[in-house]
């Protein structure tokens, strides 16, 4: 809240400043709160402030002087500021999260109503195709992404286990046999929920490079 508080005004002030150097900024503030305050921040201290906002450095800003910058920008104190930014904080994640709970509704309503159940997908030796439902044994509900990415592969003990940092092979280890796949979810056959691939499993299980 200071660090987003100290942005405003030294925003303002590098508007009015005759440079959008540091000492120009706190010169300007200083002048300005000169006309309003009885004991006015020195433009040493404002300066100050500046170079260590600039520079991410944490700092502490005395209440008093708080208050005299919330007034420079048009509030009655820093609480004052603090109150009001954080109530329209407020609103805003109400309305937001009141949005993600439609959303959220919407989308669950459409997976529950608009099911297609025409469309089914069947496992043909190391990839699934897409078929007319017709309860055989391998067959499940179509799901799009699981249709068009996972393959059963051969993988050598060099291959990438993540690309982009993101995984790209996955295991199953059923008696002492691994096989690899190119999508996570079910084993197509057992059912079994599909590892994550790692390094040593590939080593150790992968075929010999050629």
């Amino acid at each position: 809240m200071l660090r987003n508080f100290l942005k405003k005004v030294f925003e303002k002030a590098s508007k009015k400043a005759t440079a959008r150097s540091g000492s120009a900024i706190a010169s300007e503030i200083h002048q300005t709160l000169e006309k309003t305050e009885k004991q006015p921040i020195t433009a040493d201290a404002i300066r100050g402030y500046y170079r260590k906002y600039n520079n991410h450095i944490p700092f502490n800003v005395a209440n008093n002087s708080k208050d005299q910058l919330a007034r420079y920008i048009g509030y009655e104190s820093y609480r004052d500021f603090v109150q009001k930014n954080t109530r329209n904080g407020n609103k805003v994640s109400s309305y937001l999260l009141w949005f993600l709970i439609m959303a959220l509704g919407v989308s669950l309503s459409w997976n529950f109503f608009v099911t297609d159940e025409t469309c089914c997908m069947i496992w043909m030796e190391d990839h699934w195709e897409e078929t007319a439902c017709s309860g055989k044994r391998l067959e499940r509900a179509c799901d799009t992404k699981t249709l068009r990415k996972m393959k059963r592969v051969e993988v050598c003990k060099d291959a990438a286990v993540k690309k982009n940092g993101q995984p790209v092979l996955w295991y199953d280890k059923s008696d002492d046999v691994v096989t690899f796949f190119t999508y996570h979810g079910l084993h197509p056959v057992n059912g079994k929920t599909l590892k994550q691939a790692t390094r040593y499993m590939v080593e150790k299980y992968g075929e010999e490079c050629d």
